[in-house]
């Protein structure tokens, strides 16, 4: 029983002596921290891309739109009452509709990516990694 005693005390002491000296290297806690969260930030980036990016592609080939068929509006139409006017902007559309998905998509996709990778990294499943913020800044 003696030796029981004495070894588990051993045990003891060699754990209790060596969990300051770990406490107090913040340094190597930190790295275990950033190691442990590397999983849910890996899951953060995949969900950022599959959501984020048609989430964003969406969005811009509808700002797209709307700002090519406006402006294309008023530089055709302007006589006519510009982007004011329903024909005007319906006749314009036919041209700007293939632009904007051209354009909307290869800057929605760009978006997309950056913010399911970097804010999926950062922040993952945070809303601005789905594109669901504000994706210019």
């Amino acid at each position: 029983m003696k030796k029981f005693n004495l070894a588990a005390l051993a045990v003891v002491a060699m754990l209790g002596s060596s969990a300051p000296a770990m406490a107090a290297e913040e340094d190597g806690l930190e790295m275990a921290t950033q190691g442990s969260l590397m999983v849910t930030r890996m899951g953060g980036i995949g969900a950022g891309l599959v959501i984020g990016t048609p989430v964003a592609i969406t969005k811009q080939v509808g700002k797209t739109y709307v700002n090519y068929t406006q402006a294309a509006a008023d530089k055709v139409g302007g006589k006519l009452g510009g982007k004011d006017n329903g024909p005007v902007c319906a006749v314009v559309s036919l041209v700007t509709l293939p632009a904007a998905l051209v354009v909307g998509g290869a800057k929605g996709t760009y978006y997309g990516t950056k913010n399911g990778v970097c804010n999926g990294f950062n922040t993952p499943f945070h809303p601005d990694s789905y594109s669901l913020g504000n994706l210019e800044e």
